[in-house]
Protein backbone atom coordinates (compact mmCIF):
# COMPACT_ATOMS: atom_id res chain seq x y z
CA UNK A 1 0.00 0.00 0.00
CA UNK A 2 2.85 2.35 0.80
CA UNK A 3 4.38 1.81 -2.65
CA UNK A 4 1.05 2.60 -4.27
CA UNK A 5 0.72 5.84 -2.31
CA UNK A 6 4.30 6.84 -3.09
CA UNK A 7 3.71 6.13 -6.77
CA UNK A 8 0.54 8.26 -6.72
CA UNK A 9 2.42 11.14 -5.12
CA UNK A 10 5.18 10.91 -7.74
CA UNK A 11 2.66 10.81 -10.58
CA UNK A 12 0.83 13.79 -9.11
CA UNK A 13 4.09 15.74 -8.82
CA UNK A 14 4.97 14.96 -12.44
CA UNK A 15 1.53 16.04 -13.57
CA UNK A 16 1.82 19.25 -11.56
CA UNK A 17 5.21 20.05 -13.11
CA UNK A 18 3.87 19.40 -16.61
CA UNK A 19 0.84 21.60 -15.98
CA UNK A 20 3.08 24.35 -14.58
CA UNK A 21 5.32 24.20 -17.66
CA UNK A 22 2.28 24.32 -19.94
CA UNK A 23 0.99 27.35 -18.05
CA UNK A 24 4.34 29.12 -18.41
CA UNK A 25 4.38 28.46 -22.16
CA UNK A 26 0.83 29.76 -22.55
CA UNK A 27 1.64 32.92 -20.59
CA UNK A 28 4.74 33.53 -22.75
CA UNK A 29 2.65 33.08 -25.90
CA UNK A 30 0.02 35.50 -24.64
CA UNK A 31 2.72 38.00 -23.71
CA UNK A 32 4.25 37.75 -27.18
CA UNK A 33 0.86 38.29 -28.85
CA UNK A 34 0.08 41.24 -26.57
CA UNK A 35 3.43 42.88 -27.35
CA UNK A 36 2.90 42.27 -31.08
CA UNK A 37 -0.57 43.80 -30.91
CA UNK A 38 0.71 46.88 -29.07
CA UNK A 39 3.48 47.30 -31.63
CA UNK A 40 1.07 46.98 -34.55
CA UNK A 41 -1.38 49.44 -33.01
CA UNK A 42 1.46 51.94 -32.53
CA UNK A 43 2.46 51.55 -36.17
CA UNK A 44 -1.15 52.04 -37.28
CA UNK A 45 -1.39 55.21 -35.19
CA UNK A 46 1.83 56.50 -36.75
CA UNK A 47 0.49 55.66 -40.21
CA UNK A 48 -2.79 57.49 -39.52
CA UNK A 49 -0.91 60.55 -38.28
CA UNK A 50 1.24 60.56 -41.44
CA UNK A 51 -1.86 60.23 -43.65
CA UNK A 52 -3.50 63.16 -41.86
CA UNK A 53 -0.37 65.26 -42.29
CA UNK A 54 -0.12 64.44 -46.00
CA UNK A 55 -3.81 65.18 -46.55
CA UNK A 56 -3.34 68.58 -44.89
CA UNK A 57 -0.36 69.28 -47.16
CA UNK A 58 -2.37 68.29 -50.24
CA UNK A 59 -5.22 70.56 -49.17
CA UNK A 60 -2.78 73.43 -48.62
CA UNK A 61 -1.16 72.88 -52.02
CA UNK A 62 -4.55 72.79 -53.75
CA UNK A 63 -5.58 76.01 -51.98
CA UNK A 64 -2.30 77.69 -52.96
CA UNK A 65 -2.63 76.67 -56.61
CA UNK A 66 -6.15 78.12 -56.82
CA UNK A 67 -4.89 81.52 -55.74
Amino acid sequence: MKDFMQMQVEVSERLYKMMLEDHKERIEDMKMWAETSVSLMKKLDERDAEISKLRAEITALKAASVL
